[in-house]
C-alpha cells in the first residue's frame, strides 16, 4: 500500500463524506456536521485505491488556538502508521501557515493508543475534564467495553519539532 495524504473539502465533497470514519471517533452526528463546516479536513488513502478512505483528521482554527477536532483510522487500518501520517501532515499545514497558536486535542482517558500516540508527538496533557462524556453525550460511549466517563485536554507547542 502507498498512502497519500489530501485536504478533503467536506462541502464540495458532502456526499463522500466518511461518517463511518468520522462518527468513530465522535459519535455526536450532530456536533460532527456543525464543526465539519468551520474546519480543514485531511483524509489518508492507498494512492491505487483513492476511493476508499483509510483515515481522517479535521481540524480547526480558533481565535487563541487551533484544534484537532477527530482523528480516525480505520479498524482494519489501525497500527500502521496512519494516524501519525495524519497528525504529521496536520502540524505542518498548521506550521506552514507561520502560525505559534498553541494546537489542542481533546479525547477520552480510555483511548490509550490515541492517548500514547498524541504524546510521541510531543502533546502535553494541560486538563483532565471528570464525567465530560457522561455529561455532554446523550447517549453512553464505550471503549473496549468500559464506558467513557473522562475527557483528557492535550497541548501542542508548534514551535518545537514535529515528530
Amino acid at each position: 500500500m502507498s498512502l497519500a495524504i489530501r485536504f478533503f473539502d467536506p462541502i464540495k465533497e458532502v456526499e463522500r463524506l466518511p461518517w463511518e470514519l468520522l462518527l468513530d471517533a465522535d459519535p455526536n452526528r450532530d456536533l460532527v456536521t456543525a464543526y465539519l463546516k468551520q474546519s480543514l479536513v485531511l483524509v489518508a488513502f492507498d494512492s491505487e485505491n483513492p476511493d476508499k478512505l483509510l483515515g481522517v483528521l479535521v481540524f480547526q482554527e480558533r481565535l487563541k488556538e487551533w484544534e484537532i477536532l477527530n482523528v480516525a483510522v480505520a479498524p482494519a487500518c489501525q497500527n500502521q502508521g496512519i494516524g501519525k501520517r495524519l497528525l504529521q501532515a496536520c502540524l505542518r499545514e498548521i506550521t506552514k501557515r507561520q502560525d505559534q497558536k498553541q494546537i489542542l486535542i481533546k479525547t477520552g482517558d480510555l483511548t490509550s493508543p490515541a492517548l500514547t500516540l498524541y504524546q510521541k508527538m510531543g502533546f502535553k496533557q494541560i486538563a483532565f475534564i471528570k464525567d465530560y462524556f457522561v455529561e455532554n453525550y446523550p447517549e453512553p460511549i464505550y471503549e473496549e467495553g468500559e464506558q467513557l466517563r473522562n475527557q483528557v485536554i492535550l497541548a501542542y507547542n508548534p514551535l518545537s519539532t514535529c515528530s
